[in-house]
């Protein structure tokens, strides 16, 4: 028998009779629908859309025209997610993200910025970091980043976008400029003419991740308990029930909780300062409201849990204290009574929600509900009951939680 000359066909499935066939071809990427799908998304979900502080709808003009532009996919998710800048909510973003992208504020960063007057000024450093280390301290005037002018960075976050940018914008641009892209060392010029090379702050972030729940110290009779970016870990519960038990006067100190967690280990925080059910925190859905025009509101509660704990209660928020913990910190005041010290916080605004677009294989992550306080004051225009400027403990002094024991040793009768 002559020999024969195979010819294979691979296929995913059985090919149709009549040998061969050829695999589809991907359809071209349509930038237009993948826009048109982006933004019916934000616009029914996202529930910060209606803003006084920005011009939402020439935002989102300016974006589509770039946008419906794209070449490809990967260039498409990269001019949304610089749009989301625009908005200063850390909730908001377009990923899958890349190495080239920014680190994702507060969870990976270490320095906090603002605008004061055209410059762009550290307002905190997260202790335990590089920047912290450095010596590099709240004042200190950044000038340029990885060699460029630090404006010239902030252009390239907002990539045109934000023609007329705020105050607001200039300081949450800065500050996510400063804390560097998510692969690699920053180097950071300052005011006085120093330079500092620093260490990726996402570093921290999973040190952080890997540590116990919290830890506990006892401070003259007070309980001291400070979480590390635990409130969605379940087993933050039984370790938090622990830690409080036999104590009688508390510091709860959430100022290392940046990633948020979920509201079973708020509420059994909660439910240890409580005798009955009482309302911590209300939540707002605008989609339900955008959809039948009937508003969708509804009130959360923690209910009480043994032990209950007795004497007076502080917590203690920071920049670093995001999400669940900044509903932990309202909801401590609200629920239990608490006295709040520290500075304001990190404004993740909103209950998270993510959506898998198909038309981009992008992934958008948005505030889906608006959260308040029970007296309604929207969760964002939180301010503490004792405030400081700078809210992290630096070179081994802590005045926030000096200024909370002060105030949990004195006896009630006493003013507060």
């Amino acid at each position: 028998m002559s020999p024969l000359l195979l010819l294979a066909c691979v296929h995913p499935t059985p090919p149709a009779a009549g040998g061969c066939e050829e695999p589809p071809t991907p359809e071209p990427f349509d930038a237009t629908a993948a826009w048109d799908e982006l933004e019916e998304a934000l616009r029914e979900v996202y529930a910060y859309l209606e803003r006084e502080d920005l011009d939402v709808e020439g935002l989102l003009a300016r974006t589509r025209e770039r946008a419906t532009a794209a070449p490809d996919a990967a260039s498409f998710r990269a001019i949304a997610l610089h749009a989301t800048y625009a908005f200063t909510d850390p909730h908001l973003l377009v990923g899958p993200l890349t190495d080239d992208d920014a680190n994702v504020w507060p969870t990976s960063g270490d320095l906090a910025l603002t605008w004061d007057e055209g410059h762009l000024v550290v307002v905190d450093v997260r202790s335990d970091s590089s920047a912290a280390a450095a010596g590099i301290r709240p004042g200190a005037e950044l000038v340029t980043a990885d060699g460029q002018p630090a404006r010239d960075r902030i252009e390239a976050l907002w990539d045109g976008l934000v023609p007329d940018p705020s105050p607001a914008q200039w300081a949450y641009a800065a500050t996510v400029v400063a804390n560097g892209r998510r692969t690699g060392t920053r180097t950071l010029g300052w005011g006085d003419g120093s330079t500092t090379v620093l260490d990726n702050p996402r570093d921290l972030a999973r040190a952080v991740s890997e540590r116990p729940p919290l830890d506990k110290r006892v401070v003259d009779g007070v309980c001291v308990i400070r979480f590390h970016n635990s409130l969605g870990r379940d087993e933050t519960i039984g370790a938090f029930d622990e830690a409080v038990t036999g104590c009688d006067g508390v510091v709860i100190d959430l100022r290392n909780t940046p990633s948020g967690g979920n509201t079973d280990v708020a509420r059994a925080i909660i439910g240890h300062f409580v005798d009955e059910p009482r309302p911590y925190q209300v939540h707002e859905i605008p989609a339900v409201e955008r959809q039948t025009t009937v508003p969708r509101h509804f009130v959360e509660y923690a209910f009480p849990r043994a032990p209950r704990i007795p004497g007076r209660l502080a917590v203690l928020g920071g920049r670093w204290t995001g999400s669940m913990g900044e509903g932990l910190v309202i909801g401590l005041q609200a629920a239990a009574g608490a006295r709040t010290f520290g500075t304001g916080l990190a404004d993740l605004l909103g209950a998270l929600y993510t959506f898998e677009l198909e038309r981009s294989d992008a992934v958008l992550e948005l505030g889906g509900e608006a959260l308040f306080r029970v007296d309604g004051l929207p969760r964002e225009d939180f301010v503490p009951d004792v405030v400081f400027e700078a809210g992290e403990p630096l070179g081994g002094a802590d005045p926030v939680e000096e200024a909370a024991l002060a105030w949990v040793r004195t006896p009630p009768s006493a003013p507060r």
